[in-house]
């Protein structure tokens, strides 16, 4: 896919994390990572930490943490202005694959009412396994979403 060759996949290094924390700030509101929370990443053993480069600049990023063969989607964004290209999802994919050594599921927890991201992890093959009412600091109820690796 053409659009494949200008992206890259990479760890997430100290030098991003001010890009990491605008990308997050402006795609969450009640519950954004303040970037005490995005440094705080980098001192936790169980924390991996991905971003997606478009021609060299961070246009996506995604924290899982992996513990005991499980790993957890804490936080994925796309930035705003490259929604709805496909990035979303080719960065999913291709994480996936990464995750597939290290652990048997893939976890997260998505708002109810976020449709089109609840429509991107169904088309990678995660299903809704249970409810999480009031989840969210605005009481929002959060679905969690499992893929099964293994």
């Amino acid at each position: 896919m053409e659009k494949e060759k200008t992206l890259r996949i990479r760890e997430m290094s100290q030098e991003d994390i001010e890009k990491v924390f605008l990308i997050n700030s402006s795609s969450f509101t009640t519950d954004a990572w303040s970037r005490e929370a995005i440094e705080r990443e980098f001192k936790l053993n169980y924390s991996r930490r991905f971003v997606l480069e478009k021609e060299g600049s961070v246009i996506a990023y995604a924290f899982v943490w992996i513990i005991k063969g499980e790993a957890f989607l804490m936080s994925f964004a796309v930035e705003k202005k490259e929604r709805g290209k496909g990035y979303g999802k080719i960065f999913m994919e291709k994480l996936i694959e990464k995750l597939r050594d290290e652990a048997h599921v893939i976890q997260l927890d998505v708002r109810k009412s976020n449709i089109r991201a609840i429509r991107l992890y169904k088309s990678l093959g995660f299903k809704i396994v249970a409810e999480r009412p009031g989840f969210y600091s605005d009481g929002e109820t959060a679905l969690l979403m499992e893929l099964k690796l293994k």
